[in-house]
């Protein structure tokens, strides 16, 4: 096969392909030839491109016999895709939005700043990578061919795990979702509609490139580093289930927004009430119930669970229920995205968080 008839096929591999050095003009040339134009190893090309093309397509077993450098290589060059071009672009168009001057300014805005958000959490999280994961493993993959390693060396290394890289995919990927279906369900794109689809449009694209990016990463690269990990120090020095966060002091945090002054007076004072527009019996938000509404206003405005089963006087467990109830909803999984859906609905405002 020719590699233009692989872009004719799916013009959404090019910048998968120019990850890998191979610049556009491949002329007549066929994919083989291209891959040994510029020393790529044919065959790990043809796996990561028929995983992008096709989510239905992904042979573990046959990624899983790639050299671990090689992988991390691919991954690497993707962080680069995201920070120099795809995230930019999307903030550019938002930006570009905003300088129109829609009608929904002050909407646009919110949706801004959740972007912006994001992207903080995201170049943290491949900052986090790229300075932590990847040397950590490049580090394993030189220790595990070294015929007598040294047990210094292993103990060093060993204060660190593949079960921390686990989980350390949470909340990111999923506020890009957020993001897009509050786009989709509740901004009206009004006279700028093309606009606001072409933000649509590569939010969907990052969305896609994230999950396969991924998928690769927890199905690939982390079980081949485990094994190394294994074979390395498990089970004396190294347990996987047990290593990690806690043999590096780390704690875990969950980020919620910050609760105005106005509102915690309100709280100590018990006069922090139900905004009119839950009281009418005529609005409905999705489907919530009212006690549903009055669990998201709080959960908007940076409640924990315990202090609204407290101020609503229903158990924890209710709460939670709740909880789940406006997650299948709104199709809205983040305490942020849920946030900018209680302001663009006028469920709270914006005296009630910090937006700043």
């Amino acid at each position: 096969m020719k590699m233009a008839d692989v872009v004719h096929g799916n013009y959404l591999l090019m910048p998968v392909i120019s990850r890998f050095g191979i610049p556009l003009g491949f002329g007549e040339i066929t994919v083989q030839a291209v891959c040994r134009k510029f020393k790529i190893d044919v065959e790990f090309f043809l796996a990561i491109t028929n995983a992008f093309s096709n989510e239905h397509y992904f042979l573990e077993k046959k990624l899983q016999t790639f050299n671990v450098l090689m992988i991390v290589d691919y991954l690497q060059k993707t962080h680069s895709y995201y920070i120099k071009s795809q995230v930019p672009l999307i903030e550019k168009l938002l930006t570009n939005l905003l300088h129109r001057r829609p009608s929904n300014a002050k909407n646009l805005k919110l949706i801004k700043k959740f972007f912006l958000d994001y992207k903080r959490e995201l170049f943290n999280h491949l900052e986090q990578e790229e300075t932590t994961t990847f040397p950590y493993i490049k580090k394993v993959y030189r220790l595990f061919h070294t015929p007598h390693p040294s047990p210094r060396e292993k103990r060093i290394l060993s204060k660190y795990s593949m079960h921390v890289f686990e989980e350390e995919h949470n909340e990111v990927d999923e506020k890009l979702y957020d993001l897009k279906n509050i786009l989709i369900k509740y901004v009206h794109g009004n006279t700028m509609e093309v606009q606001y689809q072409e933000v649509i449009f590569e939010l969907f694209r990052l969305e896609k490139d994230i999950k396969d990016h991924t998928r690769i990463e927890n199905n690939i690269l982390l079980p081949l580093v485990s094994e190394m990990e294994d074979a390395l120090f498990y089970p004396m020095e190294h347990s996987k289930y047990t290593a990690g966060k806690e043999a590096l002091g780390e704690t875990e945090t969950h980020q919620v927004p910050q609760i105005s002054a106005n509102a915690i007076k309100q709280v100590q004072t018990g006069r922090l009430t139900i905004p009119s527009i839950l009281k009418s019996k005529t609005k409905k938000f999705e489907g919530l119930t009212s006690r549903e509404a009055q669990v998201l206003q709080l959960v908007a405005c940076g409640f924990l669970n315990k202090q609204i089963a407290d101020k609503l006087a229903i158990s924890l467990h209710t709460v939670i229920s709740h909880r789940k109830n406006i997650t299948h909803k709104l199709q809205i999984k983040t305490v942020a995205g849920l946030t900018i859906y209680a302001l663009l609905n006028g469920l709270i405002s914006s005296k009630d968080i910090s937006i700043s």
